[in-house]
This record gives C-alpha cells, sequence and structure tokens, in this order.
C-alpha cells in the first residue's frame, strides 16, 4: 500500500465516523422525543444508493457521494402532502420549541463529546509529555518562515503577547495568533512584532511544519545504509565537533557548514564515547552526510521533560480542557482568514489537504487525536448561522422562542433551498483551490 492511499483510508475512516456520530446524535434525541426517522444514511444518495435496509420506520443506508451524511427526520422539511396535512405527534413540527432545538442541536453536542470521548481515553492511555520552555537550555532553531517573522537560531522566547508560555509545544501555535514575541538574543531583550503581514509567511505554506524547534548538539541518530558516511564508518550516537576544523555546536550550524562543502570531501571530527575520532566524508549534494540526526525528543540527557500520567477520572476534565482548547485555536484561526494580508485563507482546503495530514504510516494515537481535532471541528462550522446547517434551523427556532411566533414554514424551505446552494458551491470552490494548491506545489 502506498503512503497516499494509507492516508486516504485514515481520512476515510476518520470522516464516515464523524458523520455516522453526528447524525446519530439527530437520530437519537429525535427517537427519543418520539418523533418518526425516515432515512440515515452516510453519504448522500441522489438517484441511488450503494446499500439501504429498512428497519422499523427507517431506512439505514450508504450513498454513493462522499460529501456529507443525513437523518430525514418527519416533518422537519415539509412536502406538499404535510403542508397541507393535520400536525402529527410524530412530526418534527408538533413538538415544542425546546424540543425542536434539542434533536437539532443532537449532532453538535454527540461531535462535542466524541472529542471530549477520544481526547480522555487519549490522555488516560499515553498521558502527557511536555517540554519546559525554561529547558530549552541552548534557544531555537528556525527555518527559512521563522526567520521571515524576524527570529534567529539561538534566540530564547521570553513572551509571547507580553504572557510567558510554560511548554515549549505551545509556542508555534501562541506565535501564529500572537501579535509580538520578546526573545533574549545573545544577552540582549528585542521585541519583535507580529503583523499580518508577518502572519502570512506562517499560513503561506504548502504543507504543515514546525517553523521552531529547539535548537540542539549534532548527534547521529541514524547512518544511512551504502552511505558515504556509511562507507566511512560514522556511527549512531557519535556527536560531530568539527567540519574541517571549523567548530560545530548545533545541527543548524553543521547544515549551513556542510553547504559550502557540497561535492566535496571534509574532516569531519566527532564525540564518540569520550574519544575524538576523525573520517573523510564526501557531501552529497541531495543528502549531504548520509545520516539522519536526533530530534530533541530523543535527547532526555540533555532537555527535562515533563511526563504526566491520569487516572481515568483525572484525564475526564483534562479531555474537556483539551477540547476547549483546540475549539479556542480554531475560532482564532477563523478570524484570520478574513484578514487577507496574513493569507490565511490558503491553509483552508477539503478532503486533499486533510488526507495530507494523516501519517503515511499507521498510527492509532495520530489517527484518534486528528478525529477529535476534526470532530469539534465540525461541531464548529455546524454552528454558523446558515440556513441547511444546524446552526441556521438554531437560529429560526431561537427566533421563534424570543418573537413567541412561528416562523413561516415555506420561508423556513426556500432559505434552506438558499443555504444549501451556497454551502455547495463553497465546496466546490474549495476542492477546486485544493486540486489548483497541487500544481502550484
Amino acid at each position: 500500500m502506498t503512503s497516499t492511499f494509507i492516508r486516504f483510508i485514515q481520512l476515510f475512516i476518520s470522516i464516515s465516523t464523524l458523520i455516522i456520530v453526528h447524525e446519530l446524535g439527530h437520530f437519537i434525541l429525535a427517537k427519543a422525543f418520539k418523533v418518526r426517522v425516515e432515512r440515515f444514511f452516510l453519504f448522500f444518495d441522489p438517484w441511488f444508493s450503494i446499500f439501504s435496509k429498512k428497519i422499523g420506520d427507517t431506512i439505514y443506508g450508504i450513498g454513493w457521494l462522499p460529501l456529507g451524511g443525513y437523518v430525514k427526520i418527519t416533518g422537519m422539511v415539509m412536502d406538499n402532502v404535510e403542508k397541507s396535512s393535520i400536525k402529527k405527534n410524530w412530526e418534527f413540527r408538533s413538538k415544542s420549541s425546546i424540543k425542536r432545538l434539542l434533536i437539532i442541536s443532537g449532532g453538535i453536542i454527540s461531535n462535542i463529546l466524541l472529542s471530549i470521548i477520544i481526547f480522555t481515553l487519549l490522555l488516560f492511555k499515553y498521558g502527557e509529555t511536555y517540554l519546559p520552555t525554561k529547558n530549552v537550555r541552548y534557544g531555537i532553531e528556525v527555518d527559512a518562515l521563522g526567520e521571515k517573522v524576524g527570529l534567529k537560531n539561538g534566540d530564547k522566547i521570553l513572551f509571547v503577547n507580553g504572557k510567558y508560555i510554560k511548554y515549549f509545544n505551545d509556542l508555534p501555535r501562541a506565535i501564529v495568533l500572537g501579535n509580538s514575541i520578546t526573545v533574549d538574543r545573545m544577552g540582549k531583550v528585542i521585541n519583535l512584532p507580529l503583523d499580518n503581514n508577518k502572519k502570512r509567511f506562517l499560513f503561506d505554506r504548502k504543507e504543515f511544519n514546525f517553523f521552531i524547534r529547539p535548537r540542539i548538539p549534532p548527534i547521529i541518530n541514524h547512518v544511512v545504509n551504502n552511505s558515504e558516511s556509511n562507507i566511512s564508518s560514522l556511527k549512531n550516537n557519535d556527536e560531530i565537533l568539527s567540519i574541517n576544523s571549523e567548530s560545530i555546536l548545533f545541527s543548524d550550524e553543521l547544515k549551513e557548514t556542510l553547504y559550502k562543502y557540497i561535492n566535496e570531501r571534509v574532516l569531519v571530527s566527532v564525540n564518540r564515547d569520550g574519544d575524538i575520532i576523525q573520517k573523510i566524508v564526501y557531501v552529497h549534494p541531495k543528502n549531504l552526510l548520509g545520516i539522519y540526526l536526533k530530534s530533541f525528543i530523543d535527547m532526555n540527557e540533555i532537555f527535562l521533560f515533563e511526563k504526566k500520567k491520569y487516572s481515568f477520572t483525572e484525564s475526564i476534565p483534562h479531555g474537556i480542557k483539551k477540547t476547549w482548547s483546540i475549539l479556542k485555536n480554531q475560532i482564532f484561526f477563523f478570524k484570520n482568514v478574513f484578514h487577507i494580508q496574513t493569507k490565511a485563507y490558503k491553509q483552508i482546503g477539503s478532503f486533499f489537504s486533510m488526507a495530507k495530514e494523516f501519517p503515511s504510516k499507521w498510527n492509532w494515537d495520530i489517527f484518534w487525536t486528528f478525529t477529535a481535532t476534526l470532530s469539534i471541528w465540525l461541531a464548529f462550522l455546524n454552528l454558523f448561522p446558515i440556513p441547511s446547517l444546524d446552526g441556521g434551523y438554531i437560529l429560526f427556532i431561537i427566533i421563534e422562542m424570543i418573537t413567541r411566533k412561528k416562523i413561516n414554514e415555506n420561508i423556513v424551505e426556500k432559505c434552506t433551498i438558499f443555504g444549501f446552494l451556497i454551502i455547495s458551491v463553497v465546496m466546490i470552490i474549495i476542492i477546486a483551490w485544493d486540486i489548483f494548491k497541487v500544481f502550484l506545489s
């Protein structure tokens, strides 16, 4: 199986799970209030379905168009017969406004609960590992994006928006959503403003990657087979000290130095278990020394991590907190979408973009984390007061509760059709934009 296929399989299972859970929320509450549900479908089924079976009053099935799913609740959208008929007690329209509000909110509630449950179970099983910002002893290493917002290798981040960020894991997100960074640069405190012109570099990315990471010494994690380093007998756990007598302290310095010696042989000095070893190695234009360096995660002896384990009862409030934190981040990101200068709109994508976020090898931890994140995102989107989304129906019911007058059913139906057309057009534009980005990359 190719990595692309594995990614799409993960996306398919994740999205299918979210759709079923969302529609199940509507279904359960409708049944609880004795409202008839005519159809429960995963994916849409215009003209025909892949599978369908009637059980009781409900037809359960799978459609062929994987753009969502639906439950058809009797009396929610009226046809000509229903419009002229007397309200039946099993119809949606016959129920009180509070019951209708709960039925419509069922999908959103289910997605929120799913996110909380997944994060709770992940925290219970794996706990959490944090790197305190104060323990990033050598400062940060930045890529080209980090440099464009004003950061430099070796900077020690003191504050973001004037606030101390306790854990390094939270720094990238805080910077993307912040307005200023305060750094210690070789003993000098510098304030770096983050205006929309700088933020656009962070949003205008072909793919997701971290623009800062802890600065680390260059210690070999793996030597590629049949590479020059392998032939020259560089070994795992060797710490590179110099290249052609040029002292090397950090991995970013190693990269900068090696680029000066492309297609040349260099003298590499390493520390191997306390002994200084020297080797002649060819610098390849593609993979340089043919080695992979350790990441900061593999350096427990240098960085002091905080590891937290939770009992099941302890993991529940932390699962809720994590869900709320992700929701807040999504709201802040959404606000940036409307700032044209930031170009945050370029990070909006369809299924193709989402598939790329899944790992190329199956990883249940990442799969469920991403599914939980998508679940709360789906809940957030459905809150939008757009007719045909749950938020649109919720808005109509709230207006009815405030005015104590029921909105004309013809108006509701026309608004729903109009809202569906708008959403369909937006989805087509997003998919087209995603495909267009492939040719741009």
